[in-house]
């Protein structure tokens, strides 16, 4: 009689161990697949600052580059000068560009439609959207307003001393609680008349806006500020 020839058969605990690592190198392959498709962090695409137009009048703004603002077409914090840096992160539907200051300020902020010039490259995001909200409460960043929120958007002619130099920028970084006291970009000595806006937190500074020289902050010193002031929020 023949006898039929048998093969042999694998052990089944080696079987499923088989089993089980083609299935781990195939899970291995696909999360190598996934973490290579994962998008990186977020980027901001930074331009060189050119001087953008006054949004009241269509014409280059007085003293050239860009304001930084606490939101679009809020008040004024500082300005860029034509070939400084900004951090474009997020890009309003009618173009103002929030991100950080890279000039004298190294700040958060809103910069003008018309401002971005060159493209310089991109850089990972570092303005938060936390930074963005606070920085839309007028009581952040300054004081004794001429006027209650949302009811006026110039300010107040008072008497200025025209020995007293105008400076585009008075902060350095976001934190306007501690950060005051850093004049820079000075721009000339102003006129016998200002348009007073706000005073800076520190109670140093105000900011004005001279007929020539544009926006900026003078010494509280240099000026009779309105006889009623405002400190409501916004």
């Amino acid at each position: 009689m023949r006898l039929r020839q048998v093969r042999n058969r694998p052990h089944p605990a080696r079987e499923r161990g088989r089993v089980l690592r083609r299935a781990a190198v195939v899970l291995a392959g696909c999360a190598a697949a996934v973490l290579g498709a994962v998008t990186p962090a977020q980027a901001g695409h930074v331009h060189a600052i050119q001087t953008a137009n006054s949004p009241s009048d269509g014409a280059p703004i007085a003293g050239g580059g860009s304001w930084i603002v606490n939101k679009p077409s809020g008040y004024y914090l500082g300005r860029l000068m034509p070939g400084d840096r900004f951090d474009d992160e997020v890009t309003s539907s009618a173009n103002w560009h929030y991100g950080r200051a890279q000039g004298a300020v190294n700040m958060c902020g809103w910069v003008m439609p018309g401002s971005m010039g060159a493209a310089l490259g991109d850089t990972a995001d570092s303005c938060s959207s936390t930074t963005e909200s606070t920085l839309s409460h007028r009581r952040t960043f300054g004081r004794d307003y001429n006027a209650a929120a949302h009811q006026a958007g110039d300010g107040t002619a008072v008497p200025a001393n025209p020995a007293c130099e105008l400076y585009y920028n008075y902060f350095y970084g976001t934190d306007f609680g501690s950060n005051g006291g850093h004049w820079a970009t000075p721009a000339g000595t102003v006129g016998s008349t200002v348009r007073y806006r706000f005073t800076t937190n520190d109670g140093a500074a105000v900011v004005v806006r001279d007929p020539v020289l544009g926006w900026g902050f003078l010494p509280i010193g240099c000026v009779q500020r309105p006889a009623t002031l405002y400190n409501d929020n916004d």
